[in-house]
């Protein structure tokens, strides 16, 4: 009986409460997770049931809360900045190579379908958008030959608010519709069905197809948006983790700032014994005296036999900077923007953790910008450019017709970032070229700019240099002519009388 009594204690003491799951607390319905239960909808019928409600409160905070609208731009200027740029890959084409990235660049000034800005400004929209509303879609728009003075075809940015997440339907060939796009029966995109004209906007007038939706084939639309889950087919703003914290701070300010004004209208009460004098609604009383209202200075006569009360608002206290400072890192955190990019607020910590913080953060920005606006954006536009430039005759590629991938190769350089420590961070990365450890191509590619490019400006300063005869040479390359050899010392003493005992230069120190 003892050892049963025994048996039962020893189990009590390890059995794991909340519910009647014991692998994983974390799985329990205890007491602490009693009122936790999420939903387990995948992320797309999340999507369709509360994206449109997203995107209005999206764009409310970024218009209206400056620590939203603050990190969606810092955002967007450290992911584009003044624009990714291409580099083709191919070897050997030199005047191919040039002659195709100066037709890009006289395009990018056409790019625009609405003709606002060139195509790096769109990127910046784009980023801004995906940032913004967890996505953006751009529709490439085909022109005639005659419309442009370049290779005839355009950008237009759609928002995401032009593709309905409520729509979704079974269409005859197999084929089926989820939250705006049109998929096969192996599961690959085929078409986006676009609204015609935007659904909260004003249309065009006596236009009776303003409801009608744009079938619009896939290879036309590039979807740009980050899906953190396997087979997620629209996004998802990336302020949304935020949102809450972001409006409930909005409203604690709002209140504190009233609660000051409040406070600063200093003002005192004049307390009648007698009769009530405030029997009538009326802006005099019986002795048509006005009666005051709330402000700086004011003293308020509330009737005859008169106490005099002065008003005593209570101060919040230490806790609000304390309070702020929390919550607006929570929110960062939230954002994946460092505290001091979101409130410009440079005085929290030093250079050691601010600096691992922008480390950090350029990597996160990296990131973005590689497996998804390069990956989604640029590449695919890259392609769409070679085609149809060759297409419309405005350039001739060597080999296209038999291997046209070779051309559709293509880095693309995002924009430089400024040096943390100058003087350091280029004696490192001069001691890195030199060393082995980094290839000048790669230290001038993270600064934005194509090497070849580069030695072709610097061959043609040294020619200028030369002729007139100021000879220009850095020194991390071969041409610097070498050091002069330093002097050497004298010798302490220069008797040779001193010396006498000294062995020959020749022959070693027999000490």
């Amino acid at each position: 009986m003892g050892i049963i009594s025994g048996i039962r204690r020893v189990a009590h003491a390890f059995r794991v409460t909340g519910g009647g799951n014991n692998s994983f607390e974390a799985a329990g319905n205890g007491r602490r997770l009693r009122g936790f239960n999420p939903s387990k909808n995948h992320v797309n019928v999340a999507i369709r049931a509360a994206g449109s409600t997203l995107a209005a409160r999206a764009r409310w905070l970024y218009e209206n809360d400056g620590y939203a609208g603050n990190a969606v731009d810092e955002w967007t200027s450290q992911a584009v900045g003044d624009g990714i740029k291409p580099r083709p890959r191919f070897k050997g084409k030199k005047a191919a190579k040039a002659a195709l990235l100066n037709l890009f660049l006289k395009w990018t000034d056409e790019a625009d379908a609405e003709g606002n800005t060139d195509y790096f400004g769109i990127q910046e929209k784009v980023a801004r958008e995906a940032y913004l509303m967890g996505e953006c879609f751009v529709r490439l728009r085909n022109r005639r030959p005659g419309d442009m003075w370049t290779v005839p075809f355009q950008l237009q940015i759609l928002p995401t608010e032009m593709l309905d997440m409520s729509f979704s339907a079974s269409l005859p060939g197999g084929n089926f519709v989820v939250a705006g796009i049109e998929f096969n029966l192996l599961g690959a995109r085929v078409a986006y069905h676009f609204w015609r004209y935007h659904p909260n906007d004003e249309r065009p007038p006596n236009t009776t197809n303003a409801r009608d939706r744009v079938r619009v084939p896939a290879s036309e639309v590039f979807h740009v948006f980050d899906g953190r889950q396997g087979g997620q087919i629209r996004g998802v703003p990336r302020i949304a983790r935020a949102l809450v914290k972001i409006f409930g701070l909005e409203i604690y300010d709002d209140a504190e700032i009233d609660r000051k004004k409040n406070a600063a209208l200093f003002t005192a009460f004049l307390i009648g014994r007698g009769e009530n004098p405030l029997t009538v609604n009326d802006d005099e009383d019986d002795d048509e005296t006005p009666i005051a209202g709330m402000e700086p200075g004011a003293i308020i006569d509330l009737g005859d036999d008169k106490d005099v009360k002065f008003s005593a608002p209570a101060e919040v206290g230490g806790s609000y900077e304390a309070f702020q400072y929390r919550t607006i890192l929570k929110i960062c955190a939230a954002l994946g923007v460092p505290y001091s990019y979101v409130t410009g607020d440079m005085t929290k910590g030093n250079f050691s953790n601010v600096r691992t913080a922008i480390v950090a953060f350029r990597r996160r920005i990296s990131q973005w910008q590689n497996n998804t606006l390069i990956h989604q954006l640029c590449r695919p536009v890259w392609v769409a450019f070679v085609e149809r430039a060759v297409m419309a005759g405005l350039i001739e590629l060597p080999g296209y017709d038999e291997d046209p991938s070779e051309y559709w190769q293509c880095d693309h350089l995002p924009p430089r970032q400024e040096w943390l420590d100058p003087a350091k961070d280029i004696a490192a990365e001069k001691e890195a070229i030199k060393g082995g450890l980094k290839s000048r191509t790669q230290s001038i590619a993270e600064r934005g700019y194509d090497r070849e490019d580069l030695d072709d400006e610097i061959e043609e300063e040294r020619a200028e240099a030369a002729g007139r005869k100021t000879p220009l040479v850095f020194d991390t390359d071969g041409t610097a002519p070498p050091a002069a050899p330093s002097a050497a010392p004298p010798p302490a003493n220069d008797d040779p009388a001193d010396n006498e005992d000294d062995p020959p230069e020749d022959l070693p120190n027999a000490a």
